[in-house]
């Protein structure tokens, strides 16, 4: 990237360098310099034909043209002029040769940084609007170019560069050191922010899909253009989504905007209900989405520089409006909308900062724009997820007290399901936790993960209006199910909370129940109970014949190894198994007894046996069936920890899988 100026132009800018360092004071590099530390240091010079090269600017006849920039930033609003900068250094730290310019800025349509000293002019980074991510020196989101600083000779750098919208433009000059610090902060906060919104983005997402409701399209569709906005002001979005489009990373805020205040829109009107009791306020939302759509398709033939401001201006109006919609709706139905109205009275001030800065002038670092940006669109779209969840837990309060006099059992069905609600989140933090602990977290939530299956197809057969014909599960069998798995659940937690994190699961450690007490010899029919009534709801959708033969034996075997053992097979045969039946039984064996489970599937061998084994393994054939290929290898891992015997009896058609277990003390 750095090039020579031509010798014939080298003397002439060296001069003409020297006469401005008449009028400029040289900064003195001890350290880094923020922003806010080089004002007053900064000249600059517009130039309207961008035709203007480093001699012109340099020559003397334009030693008038170049201006003080009085504030910490450059900002000429939003012009079409090239922009000339030029600041004096002078390197007085002998252990920093090289040195960082970071510019506050992720992209513009031209960049160029010249570098002039005693030893001649460099060329050192030179961006137009076709560059790709590529073309960039220092590969950043925003521009950092590499700035070679001789000890003790005073240089000047020269910034070239002209925008598509606003032409503010703040820079820092660091140590490489000082710089990666920051980057690395930087990278660490916008993790933070980037997750937030990923997990609001995935959760209306999900919640779509299962509910098939407008309104978390439209809540999924706003907080997904927050997230792409706010990743695209840091540029992450030209380094990781398209590096090699810039003539489109150029005009993608135009789409982003425009997609908040339209998402936005659809939100508003779903939520409120516009079209069923506000027709006014439904006509004017609808209007002002009418006029966003028209805005952005004046980019066809008008500036788009102007659109973008203009984009500014409207992305206000319409927050005032989603916000004074909700107020409106507020006056009757204030339980409802409560969290509506803080989430765009959030939207309003994030909108006003861009509108202030871009509009009226207001002095206000980029920094201070995009970081309360940040932070209000990620409270705005947290808030809006709260606004949902409540306004549906106001509906659901009020079904409750229309039904509290005769529907009893309908209550019962309810605090079940809120059970399992609560069940299945703390499962979900548990599949959080396996990301970055050991395999076993992993293992417990493979374990969890078919009973709450099961068990959800238990409680909803509970539900009124299910199909009468089939028969009820007991609510008791279900509450018992519940509390083994949250047994399960509480140990996983508290291996994690605990000083030793997931160690504390030992392998040589004596088996102890779920409060650490030595375990106590377990009812096989209790167990076999637990399997009908977890699976039978699963069988019978798939038209399965589920066959669970009592039995009175006992096993030492600690009740929650057991379980996963026998819920890892029986769910493994109802999973591929297509038709037929799935028979689960004991048989005396020796001291002890034999858990067997025998299907009707498409069989397995002893070389298929041993390749199941493996983690996250999944044979050929079955693509059908959904999983994660850890059932067999978690079996395998318990029969290794508790030394059981585990494998494949002979069969002709389908598979028998059988376990030793261990006698009763």
């Amino acid at each position: 990237m750095r090039k020579i100026v031509p010798l014939t132009g080298l003397i002439y800018v060296a001069v003409c360098w020297a006469a401005a360092a008449l009028a400029q004071p040289v900064i003195e590099l001890h350290g880094p310099l923020a922003a806010t530390q080089l004002q007053g240091h900064i000249m600059a010079l517009r130039d309207p034909s961008r035709n203007l090269s480093l001699d012109d600017v340099s020559a003397p006849e334009r030693a008038d043209d170049w201006q003080a920039v009085s504030g910490p930033s450059a900002d000429f609003g939003y012009t079409k002029d090239a922009i000339w900068l030029r600041v004096l250094l002078k390197n007085e730290n002998a252990a920093v040769p090289e040195w960082r310019l970071h510019v506050r800025e992720n992209f513009f349509q031209g960049f160029r940084v010249y570098l002039a000293g005693a030893q001649g002019t460099q060329l050192l980074e030179d961006l137009d609007p076709a560059s790709p991510f590529s073309d960039r020196e220092i590969a950043y989101p925003e521009l950092v170019v590499s700035l070679p600083l001789p000890f003790g000779e005073p240089v000047a750098v020269y910034i070239r560069y002209w925008s598509g919208g606003s032409s503010e433009a703040a820079f820092a000059i660091r140590t490489p050191e000082s710089f990666a610090i920051l980057a690395e902060r930087k990278t660490a906060k916008n993790f933070i922010y980037y997750g937030m919104m990923l997990f609001l983005v995935m959760a209306a997402t999900a919640a779509f899909a299962v509910t098939r409701q407008f309104i978390f399209a439209a809540y999924a569709g706003y907080a997904t253009c927050g997230l792409l906005f706010i990743m695209h002001a840091d540029g992450n979005t030209f380094r990781y989504l398209w590096p090699n489009a810039p003539l489109f990373n150029g005009y993608a805020s135009v789409l982003l905007g425009s997609g908040i205040i339209l998402f936005g829109g659809n939100f508003a009107r779903h939520f409120l209900q516009t079209f069923l009791y506000h027709p006014m306020l439904e006509r004017i939302i609808l209007t002002m989405m009418g006029v966003t759509l028209l805005v952005v398709g004046a980019t066809l033939f008008a500036d788009t520089q102007t659109v973008k401001k203009l984009l500014v201006l409207l992305s206000l109006i319409s927050m005032l409006l989603y916000f004074a919609s909700g107020l409106v709706v507020a006056r009757t139905r204030f339980a409802e909308v409560r969290f509506y109205v803080l989430a765009w009275g959030g939207a309003v001030v994030s909108a006003g900062i861009m509108t202030a800065r871009h509009w009226l002038g207001i002095e206000i670092s980029e920094e201070v724009q995009f970081d309360s940006i940040r932070v209000v669109l990620v409270l705005d779209a947290a808030l809006m997820g709260f606004a949902i969840l409540d306004r549906f837990n106001q509906m659901k309060r009020n079904r409750e007290e229309a039904l509290e006099m005769s529907l009893s059992e309908a209550r019962r069905s309810l605090s079940l399901s809120g059970r399992l609600q609560e069940l299945e989140q703390r499962y979900a933090l548990a599949v959080e936790l396996t990301r970055s602990k050991e395999r076993k977290l992993a293992d417990a939530v493979h374990d969890l993960r078919q009973p709450i299956h099961a068990l959800r197809l238990n409680v909803q057969a509970l539900l009124p209006g299910k199909d009468a014909a089939r028969t009820k599960p007991r609510p008791i069998d279900i509450e018992e199910t519940f509390d083994y798995l949250e047994a399960l659940v509480n140990r996983e937690l508290a291996s994690v909370s605990g000083p030793g994190g997931v160690d504390v699961y030992l392998d040589n450690d004596p088996p102890t129940d779920t409060i650490g007490h030595p375990a106590e010899n377990v009812r096989l029919d209790q167990v076999l109970d637990a399997l009908r009534d977890m699976f039978a709801a699963e069988a019978d959708d798939k038209g399965l014949d589920l066959r669970v033969v009592d039995s009175t034996a006992q096993t030492a075997l600690p009740p929650l190894a057991l379980m996963r053992l026998a819920t890892n097979l029986v769910s493994n045969a109802i999973k591929y198994t297509a038709t037929g039946t799935v028979l689960v039984g004991l048989r005396r064996s020796g001291d002890g007894h034999r858990l067997e489970v025998h299907d009707t599937g498409p069989g397995l061998t002893e070389t298929d046996l041993r390749k199941a084994l493996g983690r996250n393994i999944r044979l050929a054939g079955a693509e059908t069936a959904t999983g994660s290929g850890l059932g067999l290898s978690i079996v395998a891992g318990i029969a290794r920890e508790y030394d059981l015997t585990f494998g494949l009896l002979p069969r002709r058609g389908g598979t028998s899988v059988y376990v030793n277990l261990p006698p009763a003390t």
